[in-house]
């Protein structure tokens, strides 16, 4: 008997008071099996609709024949290097029509064309545990029949690559072999979805390798977004075969991945409709990256902080952890990169505007000027002697500067500069 949340097993016992047996099956068995915690359960049940909407009053109707009770919560990250996700189950209550061993038959694989009644009992016509067992991704009826209709199923089936480490079958490997140009020009959205499910899961390095060796790299990045270069070509093998060793956060990978076609690196970026946060993030990560790769003093690190926030300076400094660990870096710059960040931390050094101690108003009372704009102005170009040095973070040596930076434009432009006598 599979693990049941406690939401499907409070369903259950509601069936079971009026003497009713609930099958579940799809892909809530599948990702069960395969040691996942499921959100979608279907579960069959010979109660019409009218009554599991008595038992069930705040449930969803959905179509003649099911109701969805939604017991999830979405839990968004705080931090931009974890992971949103929900909460709970969803549960999809389907009146049956006939045999369960019927109702399996519209699955579109073996692995999930199996179901198990509540008291354990499994019922499994197409031998999808043993599938499942051998990791093996079978299709229930004529897979290239459905996939001609149905080409969206290959993205479903790579899904299962990455999540579960399964192999395609002949039959599917070749489907999709054969519709290739159908399953390319699937719905953008459909694809990045599965995409990102994939890239996220334990196994993403052999669903890079499968997406290669199906030549469908294209329908992610798009004909301008592929390249020929060798060095492209050796980064995309390096990161299929160690981005299982990075942590499965999705931003992250995307940016791993995105990386790779350095050539074409927006177009690539820009071909799916990626959300707003994650070009936020990636379309400058090409390079942000590097830059922040060379930051090799607590000035420069500070300068960098100052002017992307802790945020993104956390996002991309992961990002480059990242990397290291794909292609087998030496990462003694990043170990002294987190060694300065420490005494910037510990010592509660000034980084942003915020942190010093005059504000744009100090400037005016001053007489430096009276244009609050020019005195926001001013106060940015503190920055650097305070990134400098943190003595520089009092009242009368900071409007020194101001005066100086006011009134020359020499000094304004060569701020960053340590003359040398």
């Amino acid at each position: 008997m599979i693990k049941r949340p406690d939401e499907i097993n409070e369903i259950i016992k509601k069936f079971d008071r009026i003497g009713k047996d609930v099958i579940y099956a799809g892909e809530c068995i599948t990702g069960s099996v395969m040691g996942e915690q499921p959100l979608d359960w279907d579960l069959y049940t010979e109660c019409s609709q009218e009554q599991i909407r008595e038992m069930f009053p705040d449930g969803e109707p959905i179509g003649k024949r099911t109701t969805r009770l939604d017991y999830t919560e979405f839990v968004e990250s705080q931090h931009v290097n974890e992971a949103d996700h929900f909460d709970g189950v969803i549960a999809d209550l389907i009146t049956l029509q006939g045999p369960i061993e019927e109702q399996l038959a519209i699955y579109d694989f073996t692995c999930e064309a199996t179901g198990e009644h509540a008291n354990g009992s499994i019922v499994d016509p197409y031998g999808g545990r043993k599938d499942m067992k051998q990791k093996l991704l079978k299709p229930v009826g004529d897979i290239r029949e459905k996939m001609k209709k149905h080409p969206e199923l290959a993205w479903k089936a790579l899904r299962y690559v990455g999540l579960y480490d399964f192999d395609l079958n002949r039959d599917i490997y070749e489907a999709i072999k054969s519709n290739k140009e159908l399953i390319s020009i699937v719905d953008k959205e459909l694809i990045l979805n599965e995409f990102t499910i994939a890239i996220t899961g334990p196994y993403a390095g052999k669903f890079l390798k499968m997406l290669k060796g199906l030549d469908l790299l294209e329908a992610i990045i798009g004909p301008e977004g592929k390249s020929s270069v060798p060095r492209e070509r050796k980064e995309y093998d390096k990161l299929s075969e160690n981005i299982g060793k990075t942590k499965p956060i999705p931003l992250r990978r995307m940016g791993l991945f995105y990386l790779v076609f350095d050539k074409n690196y927006k177009k690539a970026l820009h071909y799916l409709p990626q959300e707003e946060e994650t070009l936020d993030y990636l379309e400058e990560a090409k390079r942000l990256c590097p830059k922040l790769y060379f930051c090799k003093n607590e000035e420069q690190l500070k300068d960098f902080i100052a002017s992307m926030g802790w945020k993104k300076y956390n996002f991309y400094d992961k990002m480059l952890k990242a990397q290291n660990i794909v292609y087998e870096l030496d990462n003694m710059q990043q170990f002294a990169r987190d060694e300065i960040i420490k005494v910037i931390l510990h010592q509660h050094q000034p980084i942003f505007i915020e942190d010093m101690v005059i504000d744009a108003d100090d400037i005016i009372e001053a007489g430096i000027t009276d244009d609050p704009e020019r005195a926001q102005y001013l106060l940015e170009l503190l920055l650097t002697p305070l990134h400098r040095d943190v003595s520089n973070n009092e009242r009368d040596k900071l409007l020194k500067f101001a005066r100086a930076f006011n009134k020359s434009r020499l000094r304004r432009t060569f701020r960053d500069v340590k003359w040398v006598r």
